[in-house]
């Protein structure tokens, strides 16, 4: 799809060098009629709806093995039933079995099955895990103390997480009602599957409404590769708790079979999609819901991971989590929260001519804030840091080296006299600029790590109300890097310029731009930000 969308840009470009250098003779019309026609089946082929289909045998393959030096509890194989030691051991994280060795997994392999994704019965049965109970555990029976003897003993069901003894057991209901998560999970005997056309591979084919009230699936995206590698817990812990087939990995699958479920639901579901990590990760997922053109778009919710996180914060889900976040916990939270509408603009970039031809114009889209300048070129210059092959993913490392480029930028001074390169233009009215190095156009309240600039110091408190729903950014300038520093610590309030609906920057020369944290150095031309459409999102208090 990308090859057609450059092959398109590339005759639009070359149709208008004719049609600007060229006299109008009949071969030259002719030529020009058979590039128009060309340009626009290719347009169409660009443009054309495409629909993933989510594969169910890249989670039906079993037990999702975990290999672990450290288990948070005493823990014995359930194959030996020998004590799992210290430098060996692995974990199934969808269904908890423990196995001592490779000889142990491959044993579990055969004789203990996982959970199973979806299932031909009428009703949803528990899944008995024997041993190795959560910590705390009651019996659902007799409700004593159960799993607390040095053994393999006692058992859990994987689903929905109750206990009961050895003699107990069997005094329990046969039917799950999947715990007190059941609202975000899906039965596996509300799942159903078809082969593919090519009869080799199962997809997904619906999902049944199950008698659960106010049912409404939680999909899990993240990537494992991502940042520090937090995301690979994270999706390790909530295969645990939901169906797994309900976790994609963005290393493994495109986003858009991970929103296939969308489509799969019924029609009168509330789909809540948790993007499991960054800023960047959740303005990805925006974009191919967008793309997508869904029927209903699902309501988004963040689990931060990695530093930032600045919608994180604003829609109440916390600055940052680590990979021992507490799922069950996190995923309550979700369920009380509420739906709001989050405005995307469109960030249109219109470049000079260059050797007497048009250059392409291009988009990206904007959730938090852009900025030119000084802000940009620190997020610039760690983005450059972070592609180094010795660099070390760690939050206080992350800290450390944007402190370091601040630092040396307030001596430096690299964008000095920005507002003698740039024009701006705000709902069509030009801006007189002050003496400045660099301009923040807002969307939402936090900026730069959970600063909330627009409401600071004196000036805060007359200025006008922020709301990332009301068709409005936000627009301040900076003065230095060392003016950042200050906001940092809450001791200076930026120059406010206003609000507005539209924007327009003319930039004269290149210069450090970001958007949504996203760096790059941009060429002179016209910047036009302008309102796209609103992205349903769960806000938390």
């Amino acid at each position: 799809m990308d090859l057609l969308a450059s092959l398109s840009s590339f005759l639009t470009k070359l149709a208008a060098f004719f049609t600007l250098r060229m006299s109008e003779t009949t071969e030259q019309i002719t030529f020009g009629i058979v590039l128009a026609l060309a340009v626009i089946v290719i347009v169409k082929l660009t443009n054309r709806r495409h629909h993933y289909n989510l594969h169910a045998r890249d989670v039906m393959k079993g037990h999702r093995w975990c290999v672990t030096r450290m288990f948070s509890r005493p823990c014995f194989c359930n194959i030996c039933q020998k004590l799992i030691m210290v430098s060996d051991g692995a974990f199934c994280d969808s269904c908890g079995v423990c196995a001592n060795s490779p000889e142990c997994i491959v044993a579990a392999d055969k004789t203990l099955p996982c959970k199973l994704i979806t299932t031909k019965s009428l009703t949803h049965k528990h899944h008995w895990i024997q041993g190795n109970l959560p910590l705390n555990a009651s019996c659902e029976v007799c409700e004593r103390d159960c799993g607390t003897e040095p053994k393999l003993n006692d058992w859990w069901c994987c689903w929905c997480h109750r206990s009961a003894h050895d003699i107990c057991v069997s005094s329990m209901e046969e039917v799950c009602d999947l715990g007190e998560l059941k609202e975000c999970i899906v039965p596996p005997n509300c799942v159903r599957l078809k082969l593919s056309r090519m009869r080799k591979r199962l997809l997904f084919k619906e999902v049944l409404q199950p008698e659960i009230q106010n049912w409404s699936p939680v999909i899990v995206i993240g990537n494992r590769k991502s940042g520090s590698n937090e995301a690979e817990s994270v999706l390790s812990s909530f295969r645990n708790v939901l169906n797994p087939a309900q976790v994609s990995d963005l290393a493994d699958h495109p986003p858009e079979e991970a929103l296939e479920w969308c489509r799969l639901l019924p029609s009168n579901v509330e789909c809540r999609v948790v993007v499991a990590g960054g800023d960047g990760t959740v303005g990805w997922i925006f974009n191919v819901i967008h793309k997508m053109n869904l029927v209903r778009s699902p309501l988004v919710a963040v689990l931060p991971l990695g530093t930032g996180n600045d919608l994180s914060r604003v829609l109440g889900f916390g600055e940052g989590h680590t990979k021992y976040v507490d799922i069950v916990e996190y995923l309550q939270e979700v369920a009380s929260a509420e739906p709001a509408k989050l405005d995307r603009w469109s960030v249109r970039f219109i470049p000079k001519w260059k050797l007497g031809l048009p250059m392409s114009s291009s988009e990206r889209f904007m959730n938090n804030y852009l900025s030119v300048g000084v802000d940009a070129l620190v997020t610039l210059n760690f983005d450059q840091t972070r592609k180094l092959p010795f660099y070390i993913c760690n939050r206080l490392i992350n800290k450390l080296i944007y402190f370091t480029f601040g630092t040396k930028d307030i001596f430096e001074h690299e964008c000095k006299d920005l507002d003698k390169k740039l024009e701006l233009y705000m709902d069509n009215q030009k801006v007189q600029l002050p003496n400045l190095e660099a301009v923040v156009v807002l969307n939402i309240a936090s900026w730069g790590a959970g600063v909330r600039p627009w409401t600071m110091g004196v000036g805060g408190a007359d200025a006008p109300k922020q709301d990332f729903s009301d068709g409005l950014l936000e627009v301040f300038c900076l003065v230095s890097s060392f003016h950042i520093a200050q906001l940092q610590l809450g001791i200076s309030e930026p120059i406010r310029l206003g609000q507005c609906s539209s924007l327009k920057l003319c930039l004269k020369g290149m210069a450090p731009m970001q958007i949504d944290g996203e760096p790059w150095e941009q060429y002179p031309g016209t910047i036009v930000v302008s309102h796209s459409h609103q992205a349903s999102v769960l806000l938390r208090d």
